[in-house]
């Protein structure tokens, strides 16, 4: 992802594709002091990214891609800020890295923004991998998306073709439209119908989830929630789903206004805002054990350095 780095008074305004420029504060105490030039392996090669960190070596904003090294280094230099290329031994590690967010944390998306008009879409983000252990369940659900979207697209694509051949007016409209064709066309309207309300019931039952402690959604983006399902705990985020072994959650908020949740022992570090209602909600439920701290600084320093992995 490209992107275009300035300094405007006392501000390093970063130019975003498609996104509105994302100001950063160069002064003050929450303020960037660092552009961080990072690498990580990934699959068959190594990823790249620009991080911009403040003085204690938080993460005020984390653009993924690969860019010149030189041209970050040398703006740096003419910025006054310091330079830094670190390359991380393992994704994990790069991820815990990347989720100490700071107080003035801003997220990007790297993606275009919503239409004008809305889509009707499966509800929640859908794994494309089954998770580690009993995967019955999620094979079951993939097969159940499948079948409505292919049933969705018979109906549409059906009553679109019958619509055309009635407005064609070089053909008569009542030609191919006998007793099978009539019974044709409600059918696939019915189809139509009957797919949005299955979306409909999908969207209502994703609200009732949340009510009931059986989902718990971070706020925001990037995607990321927690799912119990028949015993078992699934971390959801937009690329994949993993099950996690764990009975205890803390929901901490730092005194710099940094908040999160980890999960286990140490296990995930998940930051952003998680609903406490929601979060006591579905640890009663789900029969783990939930703590509610608040952080120093130095305290939240130290923790978010000993967790296992994170979604950033």
């Amino acid at each position: 992802m490209t992107l275009a780095l300035a300094v405007e008074r006392d501000e390093l305004i970063v130019d975003v594709p498609e996104h509105r420029p994302v100001r950063l504060p160069l002064a003050g105490r929450d303020r960037v002091s660092t552009l961080l030039f990072f690498g990580y392996p990934g699959r068959g090669r190594t990823r790249y990214g620009l991080a911009m960190l403040d003085e204690s070596g938080l993460v005020m904003l984390e653009a993924p891609g690969s860019r010149s090294r030189k041209a970050v280094e040398a703006f740096a230099a003419e910025s006054g800020l310091e330079f830094e290329a670190r390359v991380f031994d393992t994704a994990q590690e790069a991820r815990v890295a990347l989720a100490r967010r700071s107080p003035c944390w801003q997220g990007v998306t790297w993606r275009r923004p919503p239409p004008a008009l809305p889509r009707i879409r499966v509800p929640g983000a859908r794994s494309l991998r089954p998770p580690m252990s009993s995967p019955k369940v999620w094979w079951r659900e993939q097969l159940l998306y499948g079948l409505m979207w292919l049933v969705l697209a018979y109906g549409a694509a059906f009553a679109m073709l019958v619509v055309i051949n009635m407005t064609d007016t070089r053909a008569e409209v009542t030609r191919g439209m006998g007793p099978l064709g009539i019974v044709a066309l409600v059918l696939a309207g019915l189809t139509v119908v009957g797919a949005v309300v299955v979306v409909g019931v999908g969207r209502r039952r994703s609200h009732n989830q949340t009510a009931q402690g059986r989902v718990l959604r971070r706020r925001g983006d990037p995607h990321c929630r927690l799912v119990a399902v028949h015993g078992r705990l699934l971390l959801e985020t937009a690329r994949r789903t993993r099950e996690i072994d764990a009975s205890t959650l803390l929901l901490y908020s730092a005194e710099s206004g940094a908040t999160g949740l980890v999960v286990g022992e140490g296990l995930f570090h998940l930051p952003g805002h998680w609903d406490p209602e929601q979060t006591d909600r579905f640890a009663t439920r789900n029969g783990l054990a939930l703590t509610t701290r608040e952080l120093s600084r130095e305290q939240y320093l130290e923790l978010t350095t000993q967790v296992r992995d994170a979604v950033p």
